[in-house]
Formats: structure tokens, sequence, C-alpha cells
């Protein structure tokens, strides 16, 4: 086209970007055909019009299981069904092929997908999730871990502090062994019912034995998670081993404890092992060291404390006569000589079937106290009342036995009195002397059932 500045054509006098005066056009020389043709023959097999592009790369290395050292990798054609090299787009000679898909030889022989690449655009793979997932578990492992840790730590001092201190309370406990036995050996027991025959007795010093004033079983089931109070009535006409009929708490003034325990257990066929025994003193110590219970009571259950004071335990307790008379009934907070008193009670209502019925209210009410009031109930009473406790247990029984007393504390109470009602009758029985003595006629079979029920029922 000419210029219209100069009249000419318009790349006249203008230099090769290369600094040459002229330069080649493709086809246009023969040299230039030559050299061509040879390197077409040498690269694309004599075939210049369609040259592809081969595929390598020299920092990539891929391993093949099969001949054991690395391999390029292989690339599958989908059309012609076997491996090929890749062809791309050639902006010279305008040929264009999309790009197969590359494939890796596996151990079978075949050819296995590529490994799956990062996600675009910065995203995080898979595999770092699982990672950081990991993570965050094991982390979150460690906290538990820790935490449980911590608990067992913490668990194993407090039961160290509560250990220690039921130990040294235990040994304040009067030991005494076991002396000469009768056992029955068809006694009902089971494993899962611990009993404790509680014997409250009338004597006003450790040496004193006196009668038993109060005969009790306490009876702990972990199947049913109750504690059955069992009270035997101090006239039934019972087999005394050695010293044939009588009531059954003469048995305590021939033989103690031991052959209390026995008496009862050939008589009503229930196992007992272990016995607590308390007196007066010891017991209105223990209901002080609780702090008192609150207790509901009549008119006449309140004249019958005042005239017990006056006439027994205020004496006993050095105490002034008419000290800490109980004005009127209702619901009335009664101290420990007070709740003495009125566990003594005989001669309002039905005589002995009424007393023992408030022994068991005083010691319900003393058992929620002292699980109210937690260890510090033991604190409390370990140096007013266990150096005047009398037990057959050694100290690992009732280290046990303390174990178990927290739980046990908060068992449901129940009571019931043996023999039980319509399981009886009353009769007047001579003595050796001529001597009347009224009595409960027992039945024994009766008062078995009744026993295996309410105390060894799962």
């Amino acid at each position: 086209m000419p210029d219209r500045r100069r009249g000419s054509n318009k790349n006249d006098n203008l230099r090769n970007t290369d600094n040459q005066d002229t330069m080649y056009i493709p086809n246009d020389s023969p040299e230039y055909q030559q050299n061509a043709q040879q390197y077409a023959e040498q690269y694309y097999g004599g075939q210049p019009e369609y040259p592809q592009q081969q595929y390598y790369d020299p920092q990539t290395q891929y391993y093949d299981p099969q001949q054991g050292y690395p391999q390029q990798p292989q690339y599958y054609d989908q059309q012609q069904g076997y491996p090929q090299q890749p062809q791309y787009y050639d902006q010279q000679q305008q040929f264009y092929q999309q790009e197969p898909q590359p494939y890796y030889p596996d151990q079978g022989g075949g050819y296995a997908p590529p490994p799956p690449m990062p996600p675009a655009g910065g995203r995080k793979s898979s595999s770092n999730k699982k990672r950081k997932k990991k993570k965050h578990k094991s982390l979150t492992g460690k906290i538990i871990r820790r935490v449980i840790f911590s608990l067992l730590i913490l668990f194993l001092i407090l039961f160290g502090i509560y250990s220690c201190t039921s130990l040294a309370v235990i040994r304040k406990i009067n030991y005494v062994e076991d002396g000469d036995r009768t056992r029955n050996d068809d006694a009902i027991s089971r494993s899962y019912v611990t009993s404790v025959l509680i014997i409250g007795t009338d004597g006003r010093s450790d040496d004193d034995r006196g009668r038993s004033d109060s005969m009790i079983l306490v009876s702990f089931n972990s199947k049913t998670n109750e504690t059955t109070l069992t009270s035997f009535l101090r006239d039934s006409y019972v087999e005394i081993p050695e010293y044939g009929w009588g009531k059954l708490n003469w048995a305590y003034s021939y033989g103690g404890a031991e052959l209390l325990m026995d008496t009862i257990e050939g008589n009503f066929d229930v196992r007992i092992d272990n016995y607590i025994s308390v007196n007066f003193v010891t017991f209105a110590s223990i209901i002080d060291a609780a702090g008192g219970i609150d207790m509901e009571i009549t008119d006449d259950e309140a004249n019958e404390i005042n005239v017990i004071l006056r006439n027994e335990v205020n004496e006993i307790m050095g105490d002034a006569p008419n000290a800490d008379f109980v004005p009127n009934g209702g619901n009335v907070h009664l101290s420990g000589k007070q709740a003495l008193c009125y566990s003594r009670i005989r001669y309002v209502g039905k005589s002995d079937f009424e007393r023992t019925s408030r022994q068991r209210r005083v010691i319900t009410a003393l058992i929620k106290k002292a699980a109210k009031k937690g260890p510090s109930f033991i604190k409390e009473v370990s140096d007013s009342a266990m150096p005047h406790l009398t037990t057959n247990m050694p100290t690992g029984k009732l280290y046990l036995l303390s174990l178990k007393l927290p739980f046990a504390l908060r068992y449901d109470t129940k009571q019931i009195q043996i023999p039980a009602e319509g399981t009886y009758s009353g009769e007047d029985v001579y003595d050796n002397d001529g001597f009347a003595q009224s009595v409960l006629k027992v039945d024994f079979d009766a008062n078995y059932e009744i026993i295996e029920e309410e105390i060894f029922s799962k």
C-alpha cells in the first residue's frame, strides 16, 4: 500500500528486528526446504504437516512397582484403548487435540487413575481436614483423660481421708472376742444382707451388764435398698440354750451377747453374727452428738418422760431430779436423756408393743440425722460415745461396714416386730419357784416366713 507521506510502500527501507536485511519466508528457499524435511524425518516420521509434541518432564519421575525403577507417566487413549503420549495444541501448525487423561502402571499390568489433585482456589483437601479433625479429637481426648485422672486423684484423696477417720473412730470402740456359741446351721442368711444386732442394756456403766432392755436387728439389704429394723419383744417365750424355756431378755442376763444371739438364731432361724451393745449413758450421748431429735409425742408420753427423768435417769446423769422436764406433748425436740426416757416408756399404750415401736422411731430419726450431718456426725460421736460401745466385730469387719454405711444411711427404712401381730398369744407360766410370769407364746413358723419376706426379699 502506498505511503501517503513518502509515496512508497510502507515497509520500504525498514530494518528487520533481528538486524538482518532480509528474513526467510517458509518454503522460500531450497536450503530451508531441505532442513525442514530432515527435521521432520528425524522427529515426526516424515510427516511435518501433523507434528506431535512429546510430553516429558525431567523433574517428575514415577515408580513402576513391577520393573522397580522410575518411569515416565503413561496416558490412556479412550478411543484407541491403549496408552499414548499426550497431544497438545500447536499454535504454529494450528493443530489441536484434547489432552488425554494420564494413567499410571499398576501391579496388575493395567493402568491406574492419577492421584487426586489439590482443589482449586486454595481450598483445603479432605486429607488436611481429616488431619485437623484427628488433631481436634486428640486434644479432646487429652482433656478428657486429664479430667478423669484429676477426678481419680480427688477420689483417692477423699477415700484416704474417710478411711483414716473411720479407722481412728473404730479403734475407740471396745472390742470383745466371741465366747462359745451354739449355732443354728439352718438359720437363714443372704450375701446381699448385712445384719447387726443392737443391744440396748439398762446397765449404768461399762462394767454393769444389766438386762437387754431392747433388742433390734438392723439389716441392710443391698438388693432392695432398704434398712429393716426388727424388734424382738423381750417377753417372747423362747428356749434358751442350756437354760431351758424363759423370756427372751433373760438370755442376756444369763450369758451376755453371745447367748442372746444364739437364742434368737435358734428360735427364729435368722443368722446373727455381729452385735453392738450400748448402755443408757452412751445412748444419750449419741443422741446429743446428733444435736437431738424431733419427735411427735402425746401428753401422756410427755408426762411419762418426766416420771422416768425424776425417778431414774437424772440421777444416773448427775442432774437435779426435776431437770429437763418436757412441758407437754406435740412436735417436741428431745435431748439425749429425754429420748432415752421416751424409749423406755412401758406403761403408756400397749406395754412392750408400743415400747419397741418407740425405740424403732428413735433409731429411725437418728439414722436420718446422721445421714444429714454426714462425716461430721462420726467426728462428733467418736470421743463421747465410741469408747462406751462394745462389739464382737474386729477392725477389718467394722471398716468394711463403714464403707457400706454412707450408702445404707440413704436406704428406705421400715420397721417390724417379732413376734408379729396375730402370731402370738399371751399366757402365764410358772417358774421353778412357783411364781407366775406373763409371756408371749410364739408361732415360730409364721414369724420365720415374715422375717424371710421382710428382711431377705430381693
